[in-house]
């Protein structure tokens, strides 16, 4: 399985407003072909009653470890997310943005992401692992309601290293909106980080980067990787893409609050 990072150098990376990559037409066509065919039915990634209709603009989500031992889906799925939940892709991140990664982080790891036992998601304990990985299927169900966002602007959870999404649009999708909207601190001023969702008033939208089948885009987490997915509307279509991640045990970015600097 070729990794999404194959290729990829310091020269992709955005600085404006945050360090991030996005990157277009990532897979060769016949395996981003194979993963969205294959991509999991709600039926196998839904946590809710399958004989209900799920709630209007849901995120439910299917984490690596259960794709690799799932025995409906196919293998080219084992293969992806195995790559990419693997302390080998882990390494591939902490070199891409290396000179990006925020101090905070780094003290806490000892000054380096890698050299650490890593484990998976709903597999592994951060009693058995340092870092724990994890690339999952995630959707976003259809808007029944009235238009709406699954998330308004907002910082990962402050034990992240860094976010990737791979977006699998459905070639039938016309629906509108669902983008990855890219935030910066409005007057240049960090508001408290202990709020997992933060007020629109607090920020301001910097850049959209279209949901679009076969796009990646990735991150590292910091106090300024601000980020919300844009107004969906009303639409039978679902929402499909993968996110890959990393975390650790201690909540490195609200223990370091007042310490980052801003570019």
């Amino acid at each position: 399985m070729r990794s999404l990072l194959a290729g990829v150098t310091p020269a992709d990376i955005r600085t404006d407003p945050f360090p991030h990559i996005v990157l277009s037409d990532v897979l060769d066509e016949d395996t981003h072909r194979a993963l969205n065919a294959g991509f999991p039915g709600f039926a196998q990634i839904g946590w809710a009653d399958p004989s209900r209709a799920p709630g209007s603009n849901r995120r439910y989500q299917l984490s690596a470890s259960l794709i690799m031992n799932h025995p409906e889906l196919p293998q080219v799925w084992k293969d992806f997310v195995r790559r990419h939940s693997s302390p080998e892709w882990l390494s591939e991140v902490a070199a891409l943005f290396r000179g990006h990664w925020p101090d905070g982080l780094l003290r806490t790891l000892g000054g380096s992401l890698t050299g650490h036992g890593t484990g998976l998601f709903l597999r592994d304990g951060f009693d058995r692992a340092r870092i724990l990985m994890d690339a999952r299927a995630e959707i976003n169900t259809p808007v029944t309601g009235p238009a709406s966002s699954s998330r308004g602007p907002h910082l990962d959870t402050p034990n992240r290293l860094f976010t990737c999404l791979y977006y699998l649009r459905r070639p039938e999708d016309d629906a509108e909106g669902g983008d990855l909207e890219l935030f910066r601190w409005k007057g240049g001023r960090i508001a408290s980080l202990e709020h997992y969702e933060l007020p629109a008033d607090a920020v301001e939208r910097a850049a959209v980067i279209p949901y679009r089948s076969n796009r990646m885009v990735i991150f590292p987490q910091s106090a300024h990787a601000l980020h919300g997915v844009g107004i969906r509307h009303p639409t039978q279509h679902t929402r499909q893409y993968v996110f890959m991640s990393a975390e650790i045990e201690e909540d490195w970015l609200t223990a370091g609050q007042g310490t980052e600097q801003m570019a």
